[in-house]
């Protein structure tokens, strides 16, 4: 083995633990995303986000399923249709609006984002730029008379793309659609075809 061969090994190996340590940071972020929300850590959890950052998400309006106990209204859900709507934050001060949306505020305390426990696709397109595609999954505590119980809030699925800044991996965008829905596909349709798979033949 060769000098040159010797350096050339050891840029793969450098290379592959950056993409591994930029997996293991753009995670750490959704981790701390559910996190702070579901503590009212809001503006820790704004600054999870570039300045320019967005949320982009669509979601069954239920207001009118849940009363201020976050207990239904209704003894059987299957009867509601709820309208999906669409809606879309930029920068600071609209991630600030967003994460105190009174849609938000009903879950404080009550609430589990689960957004990094979900199996996920880590694909880094450069040192600064990166995106996961991941499902996720969000429950909320109902206090009522009796014991408490569970509600489940929604499903989705994501496409976060995450941007390096000074150094440091931050959420530039997360675009979420409800499971189910028409726009997954277009969030689906970005994945990378597997390596070694019949369409990279």
């Amino acid at each position: 083995m060769n000098a040159t061969t010797t350096e050339l090994d050891r840029a793969s190996i450098a290379d592959r633990l950056a993409t591994l340590e930029a997996e293991r940071d753009c995670k750490e972020l959704l981790a701390r995303y559910g996190l702070y929300a579901d503590h009212g850590l809001y503006a820790e959890w704004v600054d999870l986000f570039t300045d320019d950052g967005i949320m982009d998400f669509t979601f069954f309006d239920d207001s009118d399923y849940f009363d201020e106990k976050m207990r239904p209204r209704t003894t059987d859900p299957t009867t509601l249709d709820l309208p999906l709507r669409n809606v879309r934050f930029v920068g600071r001060t609209q991630l600030q609006d967003c994460i105190r949306a009174d849609r938000h505020e009903r879950f404080a305390g009550k609430a589990q984002h689960h957004m990094d426990g979900q199996p996920s696709v880590f694909v880094q397109h450069d040192e600064d730029h990166a995106v996961i595609i991941s499902n996720s999954i969000v429950y909320c505590r109902s206090v009522g008379s009796t014991a408490p119980s569970i509600q489940y809030q929604n499903h989705c699925v994501n496409r976060w793309s995450f941007r390096r800044v000074d150094g440091h991996w931050r959420i530039a965008e997360n675009v979420r659609r409800v499971m189910g829905s028409g726009d997954v596909a277009d969030i689906l349709s970005s994945l990378p075809p597997l390596p070694g798979s019949s369409a990279t033949a």
